[in-house]
């Protein structure tokens, strides 16, 4: 019968009876006898093709051995399609008794599920000895379920073969994973934009997860990096300090950071900050790590120069000190001369203003570019008011063509004297002694007009 089996075992296409008898060399009926034994066993299956009837290998379960090792739900069907056995889990899933299953065609049970033309083919096909499987959504007792249902070929007690309809309720699973697809598509937006690296790491450090700013640092795409460990991109001194964190990080201190030099694609070092957070799973188990670095390179470059610029502070400002007290001598004795100057200008200026005669210096323009106070005494305006004036409201006897051949003809340092007269702030017009010529100062011309009222004594 061993033999019998092994036969069969080796012919996935199957034999008959006559092929497996001339194999082994027995006598048909023997082989028949054998076969029977096989069948009821569950070892073998039989299809008939017209009068011949072909042995297959069986992948059948008895149906006491499914019952007792499947804990979901589960429908025992025969080959008539009638229901000849469930367990309890099917009866509290549909929310009936036996009596409600029991020896009734599956086409005519209470449940849409078991009229679904997909079932029906793949209990048929299961009855025959191909197992199958199926998922669908469909409602049981109100509530629609996304159930997967398998459907293994099983054998009764007295050799016939049956289906069995296994239900596995993956509603919550489902759900579960659409919300966990649209927080993965949530994140995977959120790090696309990110200029930090973010990494997902497993346990041993390969990498799971790379976002794009990651990706070009490191002039690779992700799927070259997914599976690829992390540590051989940091620079040797610095894997020892990625270890020892990673090992102590616990659920009281999930994450800590961390600066050290990784190697760029070039083969050219640079300094990176990493954070590495620890994911636990059930017990406190480290499950992966979530890791985010930037280049900090630069900041490191310029911390470096300052340490260096720090180093001989101390030396340039003793030298500063040094060209600072040279530089104060000297500026002392500006200081003095500056002093002496500005009394100089002081005391220029007082005489100025306390000169005799009235002082008037005009731009080309005509207009009083600076005054003295004997000016606006004689005149009666304010120190003010002087600047709005003209050489034409000051001298009704100078016209503008006569103004302009005068610039015409100015010659610096040429002096004339003549007398004129200049009209007073309220319109008295008197006569005046007026000592006249251009001074340059600056590359700028002015006009200088020094004037005292006739009759006045002189000293």
């Amino acid at each position: 019968m061993g033999s019998v089996r092994e036969i069969v075992a080796g012919n996935p296409k199957g034999l008959s009876i006559t092929e497996i008898a001339d194999a082994l060399h027995i006598h048909r009926n023997t082989a028949a006898r054998y076969l029977d034994i096989l069948m009821l066993r569950g070892d073998v299956d039989i299809k008939q093709s017209g009068a011949a009837k072909n042995y297959y290998p069986a992948r059948r379960i008895p149906v006491a051995a499914l019952l007792a090792y499947v804990d979901e739900p589960a429908v025992i069907v025969s080959r008539r399609m009638e229901v000849a056995q469930t367990n309890q889990r099917a009866l509290d899933l549909f929310g009936c008794g036996v009596d409600a299953l029991y020896g009734i065609s599956l086409e005519e049970l209470p449940h849409s599920i078991f009229r679904d033309d997909g079932v029906l083919e793949r209990v048929r096909l299961s009855i025959q000895g191909t197992p199958g499987s199926l998922r669908l959504r469909a409602r049981v007792r109100g509530e629609k379920r996304a159930l997967h249902l398998r459907f293994p070929p099983v054998v009764f007690d007295n050799g016939k073969e049956g289906c069995a309809i296994v239900f596995a309720d993956e509603t919550e699973y489902r759900t579960a994973k659409e919300h966990a697809g649209d927080w993965q598509e949530r994140y995977e937006a959120l790090t696309m934009d990110q200029t930090e690296s973010i990494v997902h790491l497993k346990p041993d450090m390969t990498v799971t997860f790379a976002n794009p700013a990651f990706c070009r640092r490191t002039g690779r795409s992700e799927d070259e990096l997914r599976g690829l460990r992390f540590l051989p991109m940091v620079s040797a001194e610095g894997r020892e300090r990625v270890k020892d964190i990673l090992t102590s990080l616990t659920a009281d201190e999930p994450a800590r950071t961390v600066e050290v030099r990784t190697v760029l694609p070039e083969g050219t070092l640079a300094w990176e900050k990493w954070t590495f957070r620890a994911l636990f799973g059930e017990g406190a188990r480290v499950t992966g790590f979530h890791a985010a670095g930037h280049d900090i390179t630069a900041l490191k470059n310029c911390t470096e120069q300052l340490r260096q610029y720090h180093e001989n502070l101390e030396a340039l400002i003793a030298e500063r000190i040094r060209e600072m007290q040279v530089a104060n001598r000297s500026l002392l004795e500006v200081i003095a001369e500056k002093e002496a100057l500005e009394r100089e200008i002081l005391f220029t200026q007082f005489a100025f203003d306390h000169a005799s005669d009235s002082i008037l210096l005009f731009d080309a323009a005509g207009k009083v570019y600076k005054a003295n106070r004997t000016a606006e005494d004689l005149l009666g305006y304010r120190h003010d008011e002087l600047g709005s004036i003209t050489v034409f409201d000051v001298n009704p006897s100078i016209s503008k063509e006569r103004w302009e051949r005068m610039w015409a003809g100015a010659v610096p340092g040429k002096k004339e004297r003549s007398i004129s007269v200049h009209r007073r702030k309220d319109g008295t017009v008197i006569d005046v002694e007026v000592s006249r010529t251009f001074v340059q100062y600056d590359d700028r011309m002015y006009f200088c007009s020094i004037a005292r009222e006739v009759g006045t004594a002189t000293e």
